[in-house]
This record gives C-alpha cells, sequence and structure tokens, in this order.
C-alpha cells in the first residue's frame, strides 16, 4: 500500500513538472513570437519612401510644387468663401457687383484646377507605376476624395442656454 502511495506521489510530482515544463515551453514560444512581431512591425514603421519607388530629385521637386498648388488652392478657396460670406451678409450690394465678384471667384477656381491638373498630368506620364499607385493613396495625385482641410468652428453655440424651439 506505502509502494503505491510512493508511486502516487512519484507520479504527481513528475505530472506537476510536465505540467510546469508545457508552461514554460509555451511562454517561450509565445515570447518568441512577440519579438518576432515586433521587429516586423518596427521594420514596417519605416514606410516606404519616394527613393524606395523610384522618384529623383527632380521629380521630388515636381511632387513639391504640386502640393504647394493644391495647398495655395484649398488657401485661396478658403479666403475667396469668406470675401462671398461677407457679400451674403451684406444687404446693400448690388447684384451687378455680386456677379462681378462670382465671375472672378469661379474664374480664379477653374485656372487653379486647370494649373493642377496640367500638373499631375505631367508628373503621371514621368513618375514610375508604384509610385503613382502610393501617391495617389495618399491624395498627393488626385483620387477623387476631396481633400481634408482644417475644420472651421462656425455656427458654435457659446449660450448656456438653449434656443426655444420655432414656433408654428
Amino acid at each position: 500500500m506505502q509502494n503505491a502511495k510512493g508511486r502516487r506521489n512519484q507520479e504527481s510530482r513528475i505530472s506537476s513538472g510536465k505540467h510546469i515544463l508545457v508552461i514554460l515551453i509555451c511562454v517561450a514560444l509565445f515570447g518568441v513570437i512577440a519579438w518576432a512581431q515586433k521587429d516586423n512591425n518596427e521594420e514596417s514603421r519605416e514606410g516606404t519612401t519616394l527613393g524606395d519607388l523610384g522618384v529623383t530629385e527632380t521629380q521630388k521637386a515636381q511632387l513639391e510644387a504640386l502640393w504647394n498648388l493644391k495647398r495655395q488652392k484649398d488657401i485661396q478657396a478658403i479666403n475667396d468663401l469668406k470675401t462671398l460670406n461677407r457679400l451674403a451678409k451684406d444687404s446693400l450690394v448690388e447684384d451687378i457687383e455680386i456677379q462681378e465678384t462670382l465671375d472672378a471667384f469661379r474664374a480664379k477656381r477653374k485656372e487653379m484646377q486647370e494649373r493642377i491638373e496640367k500638373v499631375e498630368e505631367e508628373l503621371v506620364q514621368i513618375l514610375p507605376t508604384r509610385a503613382q499607385l502610393h501617391l495617389t493613396l495618399m491624395g498627393v495625385l488626385d483620387n477623387g476624395v476631396p481633400r481634408r482641410t482644417k475644420k472651421t468652428q462656425t455656427h458654435k453655440n457659446t449660450d448656456t442656454t438653449p434656443k426655444p424651439p420655432p414656433e408654428q
């Protein structure tokens, strides 16, 4: 009987030792996997540069010029909209002046868009295909998605009292 008890104690020690060994192996395995993923994430964070995509220095300068042109377009549009907003609020302005301002606004916008399209067409002709893909995804080249600009705070209600509902 004592022999059977001794065997069971010995088996339970071996069994618990096996469990501990399995746990240590799992911890080591998961540690190695986590380390490998960390190294992979560090490599992917570096990202792809324009040089990696085969873009030359002159092409980089053209891309910079395109980006600046698009920024100018955005700034110009915001300033023009401020002017149009002032005209909309001023009830003393005549329709002729409003029409002239609108025509000038549309002409400037159209001219700027044509300049941007011309520069983009030239770049598409000379840029490597992979560079075109990445630049289109980033929005440097036109991708059909409107560019995000800073949100202006319009219609911000600073009163703490709620507005009464409109009467019917």
